[in-house]
């Protein structure tokens, strides 16, 4: 894996960001105008990250599926700000992604796929892969898997605005409040 600092480029954290209309306060941090937040004491965060070498064994065991479970680190052919730092890749034929969610036991996959759109769709336009399985559990009593394809017209807006907003990084310029 790559060693990098998530200041110099667009992850799928960011383009969820991004989507949701926090242009400013995810430029400050990509600026260096502010230090973005810690989430070493976010229940929710950590338990997504302690949990996610299960959530593959999991994922293995419900569906049959083989995966790399070595996170990696993708970038843009054309454009290198953008990355994506995927949980395993799957083995075999079927070339898809696989990222892990732990949420909360009210959740289903309508509000997760709503919820990290464009951190999913980031994460197949940069790595140029078809589709990516999202492992889901729901709190400690309900698992789901949901496969997401290619959402080309969605990834076209959601390009434009990565590019736009990193040159507003590149520039030091403020991005405009109404974005």
């Amino acid at each position: 894996m790559i060693e990098f600092d998530r200041k110099q480029g667009i992850g799928g954290s960011d383009a969820t960001r991004l989507y949701q209309g926090d242009w400013l306060e995810l430029w400050e941090e990509k600026t260096n105008a502010a230090e973005p937040a810690d989430l070493s004491d976010v229940l929710p965060v950590q338990m997504g990250i302690h949990t996610e070498s299960f959530n593959i064994f999991w994922f293995t065991k419900q569906t049959g599926l083989q995966v790399d479970g070595k996170q990696e680190t993708f970038f843009h052919d054309k454009y290198k700000f953008m990355y994506a730092h995927v949980d395993g890749l799957i083995l075999g034929e079927d070339k898809a992604i696989l990222e892990c969610k732990h949420t909360n036991a009210f959740s289903n996959p309508k509000k997760v796929a709503d919820k990290y759109k464009a951190q999913l769709q980031h994460y197949l336009m940069v790595t140029g892969y078809p589709k990516v399985y999202v492992s889901m559990f729901f709190g400690n009593m309900k698992y789901e898997v949901m496969e997401v394809t290619e959402d080309k017209e969605f990834q076209e807006q959601l390009l434009n605005a990565e590019i736009l907003f990193w040159h507003f990084v590149q520039k030091k310029k403020r991005p405009p409040e109404y974005i």
